[in-house]
């Protein structure tokens, strides 16, 4: 366990260090900043705009920190050859996988809240009644940003950061919608497209289960079961993802 912790917060001090980190966290706030001044066109509109804009960019800033920095995570120790180091210390291969995880979720869940302080406060100062829907929706955020971590990790250890990053970003956007490919590959005449959305469907995280921004603009009713469930599948598939990356990488060759 201590070898985890240890990892876990190293990693964790490094990403704060990061530059991409900041430059995430100053756009987010400049959209926060952006809707708002949107919003004063359109007075009756205001607080939905502002909401969407500030949800948006909170959901950007987390999923991308988890792309762009989750794709060299671990690339850039095996690059410098530290990995031998750390590995030779009698630490195992997954730990320091999922250690490297923790880490950078951990920076997530930080960003995420950090981000989610600003975006109340001013939800708050333009007439908005905080309600349970912008916690869900604020969780939803940090579950579909997990699955990404994990999926990239996985990306990670067959390719260099710029692909692994092209490859997240494409899964992020199928993710989002599989609803949509369902539905035109069962009215598609063709049989080969119906195959190929029926397969995508099963194979690949409905991110769209994890949107509840919707719910929050249109004040849409969310069960507390579906928000259990939503925990449970993105767990499950962040879970999945990274015991395939641990597996590729218990057996990747650092000579």
């Amino acid at each position: 366990m201590r070898p985890l912790i240890a990892i876990c917060t190293n990693t964790f001090r490094e990403i704060i260090r990061d530059r991409i980190l900041y430059s995430l966290i100053i756009f987010c706030l400049l959209l926060i900043g952006f809707s708002v001044a949107v919003g004063q066109l359109s007075f009756a509109e205001q607080l939905r705009i502002s909401t969407n804009f500030g949800l948006a960019g909170i959901q950007f800033s987390a999923c991308a920190l988890a792309v762009f920095v989750g794709s060299s995570l671990v690339f850039r120790e095996i690059e410098k050859q530290t990995v031998l180091t750390l590995l030779s210390r009698a630490i195992g291969r997954a730990t320091f996988l999922v250690g490297k995880f923790l880490g950078l979720i951990s920076v997530v869940a930080v960003v995420v809240l950090g981000l989610s302080l600003v975006f109340l406060l001013i939800f708050l100062l333009l007439g908005g009644k905080i309600h349970e829907n912008l916690f869900y929706a604020l969780w939803g955020i940090f579950l579909e940003a997990s699955i990404l971590l994990a999926m990239t990790l996985l990306f990670g250890m067959f390719t260099k950061p710029i692909l692994a990053v092209s490859f997240s970003i494409a899964f992020f956007l199928i993710g989002h919608w599989l609803d949509s490919l369902e539905f035109f590959a069962s009215q598609s005449p063709s049989g080969l497209f119906a195959t190929f959305g029926k397969s995508a469907v099963k194979l690949l995280p409905n991110l769209e289960r994890l949107n509840w921004r919707d719910h929050v603009i249109y004040l849409d009713h969310i069960g507390l079961d579906q928000v259990l469930w939503g925990t449970v599948y993105a767990s499950s598939w962040s879970i999945l993802f990274l015991s395939l990356a641990a597996i590729v990488f218990a057996r990747k060759d650092f000579v």
